[in-house]
């Protein structure tokens, strides 16, 4: 039986998703909305400094939903039981043992077009897959804030991340934050890695998901150089002024509390505590998630 390993990438014909997932392995943040209606499956081969995981995307399109479904997402956009029709319930009893993350791509412009989500909202209620991830893809549109709040609290509601892709002058909104919630994954194929610490053939510095040639298109994983572009530098700048202010005995806690002597030997735990970590932060206000995105990267980084 296949691995529980598949990542869904779903949405209209008109996102062209196969070239997100491309932008996903690359570890770029300008992702190419064009035409196009292809389906695929993907390898992609996570190898991080810790472990690695053989995993696949599986790209598929959406189509508009009927009148039911669109009026439960206008009178009761956290539906507890969302309506689905015999099909798509097969459909989601074949995957269930497969898929273990979601990408749902919308283009803000079609509004209509995130009430495509629903039924995968139904699938995330009934078989909890890890990641679940609701991305807007497109061009920036102005005057949309009311409407992005909304599509904003739902996924809260749900137990969604809400990534804006549109909002690319935004830095917590990057294809590289897409990556990094799949990556962080404890993934059915995970094969940690052994003594990482030492191993002399992994630089601590970056992993080969990241591409090395410094580039505006590299998200902000890469290691920052003094040829960085400004808006690299600026990350960094606002990581500083943010870590400027951390209490450092949080961080300790922190460090202590990841890297006892039982979680160093073992990888699964640290994983699934950072995994924890992650969706709690995901559900704080911007400034508190920094802060405590802030606090982690610290404990992370600090010696053992």
């Amino acid at each position: 039986m296949d691995a529980k390993n598949k990542i869904l990438v779903l949405g209209r014909p008109e996102i062209n998703k196969v070239e997100l997932v491309h932008s996903i392995m690359a570890g770029t943040n300008t992702p190419c909305v064009a035409n196009s209606d292809a389906s695929a499956q993907i390898a992609w081969h996570i190898d991080t400094r810790y472990y690695t995981a053989q995993t696949e995307f599986w790209v598929d399109s959406t189509e508009p939903l009927s009148t039911p479904h669109t009026q439960l997402m206008l009178s009761d956009p956290a539906a507890s039981s969302i309506p689905i029709d015999a099909p798509t319930h097969e459909l989601h009893t074949a995957l269930s043992p497969l898929v273990d993350a979601i990408v749902f791509a919308f283009d803000p412009r079609d509004s209509s077009s995130f009430t495509d989500v629903l039924p995968w909202a139904r699938f995330a209620q009934d078989y909890e897959p890890s990641v679940l991830l609701c991305v807007a893809i497109g061009d920036k549109v102005s005057g949309m804030d009311g409407q992005k709040d909304e599509w904003f609290d739902w996924c809260v509601q749900m137990g969604w991340e809400w990534v804006d892709l549109t909002d690319m002058d935004e830095s917590e909104y990057s294809v590289g934050r897409v990556r990094e919630a799949l990556v962080a994954n404890e993934w059915a194929t995970m094969i940690p890695k052994t003594d990482s610490k030492t191993d002399s053939n992994v630089d601590p510095k970056r992993d080969s998901n990241v591409d090395p040639k410094p580039d505006s298109n590299v998200d902000i994983q890469a290691e920052p150089t003094i040829d960085a572009p400004p808006e690299q530098r600026n990350e960094w700048d606002r990581f500083d002024k943010v870590a400027g202010t951390i209490d450092p005995r949080r961080v300790n806690e922190l460090h202590r509390s990841l890297f006892t002597e039982t979680a160093q030997n073992d990888m699964s735990g640290l994983m699934s505590q950072l995994h924890t970590l992650r969706d709690e932060i995901a559900q704080l206000d911007p400034e508190t998630a920094r802060m405590r995105a802030a606090e982690l990267a610290l404990a992370l980084a600090k010696d053992t």
